[in-house]
């Protein structure tokens, strides 16, 4: 039986941890993803547990048969976790409650939170405290299990870690990314309920083969004894007594610990529970700048964590039987803590380089790079857990006082080591992170697990002059490292080689270029830098790089103005605008050169304000960008999550007249849920009714099918969505989208270029004109479900987008020209013509239709650019603007000279010269490529006099004089 109670902790870890990820994942989604909310759930979660442990510890001793209380407990757990999501599915009006009823004031409504998560948690957690002082009371009844006590609940502990490991692999690998998230509760509460029954029936067969042995009756069911040859020497003699035995056979009497040492045992297991924790949080965000933020990263980064408790918890529990001494084996335990973190920190920055090196010379698939990736989290995290893990079978062997306060001795330490844990856990993300930082945080839960080997090592066994030298001795020694260790490289750590396309090129150049750090600062939710690369700056979350003021110029101008440009009114009634995500605050600050009546921006992490300074001419040397909205009066900075934010209210007065969104990628986790279905419902409906949405989405390293799902979800929702492109070619594009009609007015248009301050901004995006707007439009709201057909919906429950994105950042070579090639001249969509209104009559429409026609083809545009000037042939064949725009696509059409293979505009690229120019001898060739080159920078510029005279010196070989 107690091999069934073993396999039953295992099921019950692995359901917990399965449980844990769920229900933190779902309040998080109603909570938001602020590092206080996400805090506020574990708390709750943690406390429960050590609720649980404390309460059942008074009563496990009692207990006449704690494994049916066992049994019943995981019942409860399996029935409670079932209903949660019926639970769930209110407090969204719970979260909108809490702000409509206390406002703005953090603290009240973080303490509002932890009510409604307790009210919701508390039950099964306590619960599920509950099963350790149980099971130790049951395995631990005897007083010959007593001298196995750490042993048995070293095995226990083993047991139930293990379990956890198999439910995040299958949570984060399996579970999830298959069946979604309301299944994968199901099944956990489905392994309750299985372990609990499996437990109560083999509890009533045991029972009644015990009432028929009792009885002298045989069981039916049961096999027969062996029966041993007759003539078996000494088969018959009688079993010796178990006193009679000698003394190494037997179990040695466990050494008797004096109380002082066992409440300093208490308390250090407490202060190792912090310790613990501290360390959790600093390798998941150290290691995530490393591998990556998605769900798999953190998934790998637990995986690492628990591997190691578990293999430390079953190689120390042996331990803990044998050792005379075990005070002073948990001090030089928690010193091999210490001696293994300090090891951990002087690899973490050279993982980045490992990764590098694993690389050469081999291809990988998904798994496989994801398996690297496993091990570089477990390089620095296992050596250190492994001597984590034997920490709670020595603390307990030298807490529980006898026999009769198993129960109690084992649920009072685990519950107060889960107390420290929540200490820990808050003192990590809002003390040490944001304060101290990742690396001095780390040596800082280095010293605390020293201090407390020191504690350990005075109240040990040992000599006076040993228990000095090793207490004392190891703190200082710890104190020495932390301040003469060298600082890690920054440049190298936080390079992003979790983008798998950037370390291939470092791989295939031999070339590690590092910027200039300008700017570094851990914060309470994401690790924050500003880099420098020459003239541009590029500002990194977590080693990705989310602005900059080069290539994302104009992206980050664009998607803040797109929606007020295309608003029906906004230019005679100054809107109302909310920007989700702050980043380098170019996209608020292009939003405030439109004549707006207010801006909220909302934003999770404070340091990307504080470094956005680099991007508002507040540093001495570096240009004002971003127009400094911080400062200015119109704008007010929101820091929250923004999902939270947007269901706080569907008042109509806290809604808004333009809605932007610029989030950083979808395979990022947290930043993932701004990608789904449930999310865009909730921003539509804070849209006023005649209001605009804009999303920034980051298509580069997707897979078409991926890509496919998000804009087929984002249009269930916004039936009247155009997708534009960010700029020529890109692979970021801009969605925007309303619940209602929206021409794209070429007049209406062209009066935004009237207002001096937002005609600027736009050139900065290189948008001279309303042409220039809609030649990137590449889907229209009739070709989206044409386009998309056969896609999936990307929701809270199955989060496709989630899981599936981070497979394709790492498999992105299938796939990496994608982009590039449907965008071309080939594309077949983006038909404009029934939505272009505002060209004007006769003539003047003419006219319009080929300059649109020239912006076209400066666009990349061929085919549309044709069918424009087209149109213009038959409002105005005689116009000198439709003749030249005829010219112009006439010549860049045509195949020029018989040797002349491919025309001028190729399908991966409207404007590549050098293969066709390959074909002519080298004399030739070199001027026409430099005229060329010269011509494309003309078009792309939209400088046509010049660029015409170019194309029309094109058949005489002459570009090379063209200016």
């Amino acid at each position: 039986m107690a091999f069934i109670a073993l396999c039953c902790f295992f099921l019950s870890g692995a359901s917990g941890l399965i449980f844990e990820v769920v229900w933190t994942r779902e309040l998080g989604l109603v909570f938001g993803s602020t590092t206080l909310a996400i805090s506020t759930v574990l708390s709750v979660f943690m406390g429960g547990l050590a609720i649980g442990s404390a309460v059942a510890g008074r009563f496990a001793d009692r207990l006449a048969r704690p494994l049916h209380a066992y049994a019943l407990v995981e019942a409860g757990v399996g029935i409670y976790g079932l209903a949660i999501p019926l639970a769930l599915g209110r407090y969204p009006g719970v979260n909108a409650a809490i702000y409509h009823a206390i406002g703005e004031h953090q603290g009240a409504i973080a303490l509002a939170r932890f009510v409604a998560t307790a009210g919701l948690l508390l039950l099964p957690t306590t619960l599920m405290g509950a099963t350790l002082p149980l099971l130790s009371r049951y395995l631990v009844a005897r007083q010959e299990d007593f001298g196995r006590l750490g042993v048995r609940v070293g095995a226990l502990y083993t047991a139930n870690t293990l379990g956890a490991v198999v439910g995040t692999f299958l949570a984060g690998f399996v579970l999830l990314p298959s069946v979604g998230v309301r299944a994968t509760n199901a099944v956990a509460g489905g392994i309750n309920l299985g372990l609990a029954a499996i437990i109560l029936v083999a509890g009533v067969i045991l029972d009644r083969r015990r009432r028929r042995a009792a009885a002298g009756v045989a069981d039916p069911g049961a096999e027969p004894p062996p029966e041993l040859p007759s003539d078996l020497p000494g088969w018959d003699a009688p079993l010796p007594d178990l006193a009679e035995l000698p003394a190494e056979a037997a179990p040695a009497p466990p050494q008797v610990v004096s109380a002082r040492a066992r409440r300093v045992a208490l308390v250090a297991f407490g202060f190792s529970g912090a310790a613990a924790m501290i360390y959790q949080v600093l390798w998941s965000r150290a290691l995530a700048i490393v591998i990556g933020s998605s769900v798999y990263s953190f998934t790998l980064i637990l995986l690492a964590f628990l591997i190691g408790l578990a293999a430390g918890a079953s190689l120390w529990s042996r331990l803990a039987q044998r050792s005379r001494d075990p005070v002073t084996w948990l001090a030089a335990t928690h010193l091999g803590v210490v001696a293994m973190v300090v090891a951990s920190y002087l690899s973490i920055d050279k993982l980045p380089a490992a990764f590098v090196q694993l690389l050469k010379g081999g291809t990988f698939t998904v798994d496989g790079i994801l398996s690297l990736q496993f091990l570089l989290a477990a390089l620095p995290i296992l050596p250190a857990t492994l001597f984590m893990g034997g920490v709670m079978p020595l603390t307990v062997r030298i807490y529980t006082a006898g026999l009769d306060r198993v129960g109690r001795d084992v649920g009072d330490a685990y519950s107060v080591n889960t107390l420290g844990s929540i200490v820990g856990s808050f003192a990590a993300g809002f003390v040490v992170l944001p304060v101290i930082g990742l690396q001095r945080g780390i040596f800082l839960a280095a010293v605390t697990s020293a201090a407390v080997a020191c504690a350990l090592f005075l109240v040990g066994a040992a000599r006076p002059a040993v228990r000095w030298a090793a207490g004392v001795g190891g703190l200082v020694a710890t104190v020495l490292c932390a301040a003469l260790l060298p600082r890690w490289d920054l440049g190298h750590f936080q390079a992003g080689l979790f983008r798998v396309s950037y370390a291939k090129e470092i791989v295939e150049s031999g070339k590690w270029p590092v910027p200039e750090l300008l700017y570094y600062k851990d914060g309470v939710s994401t690790s924050v830098s500003v880099e420098r690369w020459g003239k541009h700056l590029s500002l990194k979350n977590n080693g990705k790089v989310d602005a900059s003021n080069g290539d994302d110029m104009s992206t980050q101008i664009m998607v803040g103005l797109m929606p007020l440009l295309i608003h029906p009114t906004a230019l005679e009634k100054p809107p109302r605008a909310l920007v989700i995500g702050y980043g380098s605050g170019v996209t608020v600050g292009a939003v405030t050169q439109f004549p707006i009546a207010h801006a909220d921006v909302v934003e999770l992490e404070p340091e990307i304000v504080r470094a956005s300074a680099w991007f508002a001419g507040r540093v001495p040397g570096w240009p004002d960008v971003n127009h400094s909205p911080d400062r200015n009066p119109a704008v007010s900075v929101i820091l929250d999550d923004g999902r939270n934010f947007l269901g706080r209210s569907t008042a109509p007065s806290d809604r808004y007249d333009v809605i932007v969104s610029e989030p950083s990628n979808p395979w990022i986790t947290g930043v993932s849920n701004l990608f789904t279905r449930d999310y865009w419902e909730l921003a539509r409906g804070r849209l006023a009714d005649d209001g605009v949405f804009c999303q920034w989405a980051q298509l580069y390293e997707m897979s078409p099918g991926n890509i496919k799902v998000l804009l087929h979800t984002f249009a269930e929702v916004f039936p009247y969505t155009y997708v534009f492109a960010a700029e020529d070619l890109s692979s970021d594009v801009i969605l925007v989208a309303a619940n209602h009609p929206l021409p794209l007015d070429r007049a209406r248009l062209a009066r935004n270029f009237e207002v001096p301050a937002l005609r600027a901004e736009l050139a900065r995006a290189e948008v001279t004109g309303p042409d220039d707007l809609i030649a990137n439009l590449l889907l229209t709201p009739d070709e989206l479900p044409a386009f998309t057909a056969g896609a999936a919906i990307n929701t809270d429950d199955n989060a496709l987008i989630e899981f599936g994105a981070p497979r394709d950042l790492i498999g992105y070579m299938g796939y990496d020209r994608y982009l590039v090639r449907v965008y071309g001249a080939g594309w077949p969509y983006g038909r404009i013509e029934p939505y272009l209104t505002g060209l004007g009559d006769g003539a003047a429409r003419g006219e319009a239709e080929a300059h649109l026609a020239e912006t076209l083809l400066a666009h990349g545009r061929q085919v549309p650019a044709a069918r424009f000037v087209g149109h213009a042939r038959r409002h105005c064949p005689g116009c000198p603007g439709v003749v030249q725009a005829a010219r112009l696509v006439d010549l860049l059409s045509e195949r020029r000279r018989g040797a002349l293979e491919e025309p001028l505009a190729s399908e991966d690229d409207p404007l590549d010269a050098p293969r066709w120019a390959a074909q002519l001898p080298r004399a030739e060739s070199e001027p026409l490529l430099e005229g060329w080159s010269r011509l494309q920078d003309e078009l792309r510029r939209r400088r046509w006099a010049h660029g015409l005279q170019a194309v029309a010196r094109w058949p005489e070989r002459r570009l090379d004089e063209a200016g």
